[in-house]
């Protein structure tokens, strides 16, 4: 797949934003089939996530001879220009990064367009990005049930909903090069959403939801891009 693929090229020092309770980290500090980073900089929004991520990490770390300089910040995704400068998208930040990693959280952000901006500016050359959110087929975000089915169950806020076609164009936009998207829907929604509904009724409204948003012709997708190498 393209993300383990982008994956496998991150030996430097990279960044994973949205990271919630550290599955990605310890993925990037584990799995054996991917190289070390020398340094790697987490962002979480939420505090218990924070904590639950530092924990992981500190409990790896001590039975981990692969010792990888690791710094976790709990900060939102995107720098409002309010927040403490150590933000590692704060554009004052002399921090530049290989790579930059967002899993399933993008589509959060207030907003992703934003986050595409920050990131660009904060890549080294030849720096790349990647990835793994939730858009739209053209077709269906034009359509008034999608409009309707999106407004009334608000998991993807109306500035961040965006069609394949124009996420790639975005992208280009801000000055990315080498951009791919690529759909993963058949190999996402068919068994995540089965497995969220097995897991209590909570898990199963919410995989209701998941469910409903696919109906609309919601995608999920892998998309990267590199900042132009001087």
């Amino acid at each position: 797949m393209l993300l383990r693929y982008w994956i496998a090229q991150c030996i430097e020092l990279y960044a994973d934003v949205g990271h919630g309770t550290g599955e990605s980290l310890l993925l990037l500090l584990s799995d054996p089939s991917i190289p070390r980073p020398s340094h790697l900089v987490g962002i979480t929004s939420l505090e218990i996530h924070h904590h639950r991520s530092r924990d992981r990490v500190a409990t790896l770390q001590a039975t981990n001879q692969n010792k990888v300089s690791v710094d976790l910040h709990q900060r939102d995704a995107v720098f409002d220009g309010v927040a403490p400068s150590v933000h590692p998208l704060n554009p004052s930040s002399p921090i530049t990064f290989d790579s930059i990693l967002a899993l399933d959280c993008a589509y959060h952000f207030n907003t992703r367009h934003k986050f595409l901006e920050q990131s660009f500016q904060k890549l080294r050359p030849g720096g790349s990005i990647a990835l793994a959110d939730i858009c739209f087929s053209s077709s269906a975000l034009n359509t008034r049930r999608t409009r309707l089915i999106t407004r009334i169950l608000n998991l993807i806020p109306t500035y961040n909903q965006i069609s394949t076609e124009d996420y790639v164009d975005q992208m280009k936009q801000i000055g990315y090069v080498d951009v791919i998207l690529e759909d993963v829907t058949s190999e996402v929604f068919p068994g995540f959403v089965p497995f969220l509904k097995s897991r209590g009724w909570k898990w199963w409204a919410f995989g209701s939801l998941i469910d409903w948003y696919s109906s609309t012709g919601a995608r999920f997708v892998i998309v990267s891009g590199k900042r132009q190498a001087f």
